[in-house]
């Protein structure tokens, strides 16, 4: 069964502290891991970190995603050193995204400064 190798091959990146892999991992095979008789077959660590994947990877949580969250981590950095025309820059291509208010809440009180809240 595939789902077998896909255990083992995240209990091995687990085993060597290879997060990004094991997070790889769970993330081609998420719908599979989202399943309880799967889970039943992980250790505590992977299921700790199976749980975290699904939980950042839920839909409702859809937000938050990896992506997001080096978006916000970018800007947060800009502001910080106070580089005006790069958050300018940056800003207006992330629009879209930084009209939504609970990713406005997410950036410090400089970027805060810099950038207009949104209007929803």
């Amino acid at each position: 069964m595939k789902i077998d190798r896909d255990v083992l091959l995240l209990e091995r990146a687990i085993s060597k502290s290879d997060y990004p892999q094991a997070r790889k991992i769970i993330e081609l095979n998420f719908d599979k891991f989202k399943n309880t008789y799967i889970r039943t077959k992980l250790s505590i660590e992977a299921l700790t970190l199976v749980n975290c994947v699904v939980d950042f990877n839920d839909d409702n949580n859809e937000l938050y995603s990896r992506e997001t969250q080096l978006i916000i981590q970018h800007i947060n950095s800009l502001a910080r050193d106070f580089r005006f025309a790069e958050i300018k820059r940056f800003s207006f291509l992330q629009k879209e995204l930084l009209s939504n208010p609970k990713i406005y809440n997410a950036l410090n009180a400089d970027a805060k400064a810099l950038i207009a809240p949104p209007k929803n």
